[in-house]
């Protein structure tokens, strides 16, 4: 169980603090239980209700220091995700999303850059269905990074962009 004061990941939401732990019977969901009162980080007026006890809602410990750095060393290693067709390869984007670890979204984020490097290299265009996933898990991960850090999230783009060019 988190503490009052503990930052903590929110799948939905990202990095939250815990201002709260109290019970209460939301209208219309019947019996009292234990809820974290959670704020999103850079988002003060904004607050969300999360039992903690719920197997729905997924939340993890922020990431540490130690934790990102190794992240970003495994950037060389990181597979890109192989799959030429579009709907399958959304698919999988999907499933990486859906697997709420910081890898997997770097894996989505090497996968799709180096991928628009080579169909610009190409004359091609950039798919936006990439780009949506692409976006979707910088969001995630950067927002972390930078929170750890305190950093901004372009300073964060730049370092794992940086590192992944020397892969390609």
């Amino acid at each position: 169980m988190y503490q009052i004061g503990d930052y903590i990941v929110h799948e939905g939401i990202g990095v939250c603090e815990v201002t709260d732990i109290c019970e209460m019977a939301l209208s219309g969901k019947g019996t009292e239980r234990t809820y974290y009162v959670l704020v999103p980080y850079g988002d003060k007026g904004g607050r969300t209700f999360t039992p903690v006890d719920s197997d729905k809602i997924r939340m993890r410990p922020v990431m540490s220091r130690q934790e990102i750095n190794e992240l970003v060393g495994t950037i060389p290693s990181v597979d890109c995700i192989q799959e030429n067709n579009d709907k399958l390869r959304a698919v999988k984007y999907k499933e990486a999303l859906g697997a709420f670890e910081a890898g997997k979204l770097l894996e989505i984020i090497k996968t799709v850059y180096l991928g628009k490097q080579r169909r610009i290299r190409s004359g091609k265009k950039v798919l936006s269905g990439d780009e949506k996933y692409f976006q979707i898990a910088e969001k995630k991960l950067y927002d972390e990074i930078a929170f750890v850090f305190s950093e901004d999230t372009d300073q964060v783009k730049r370092w794992i962009t940086d590192e992944i060019k020397k892969c390609s």
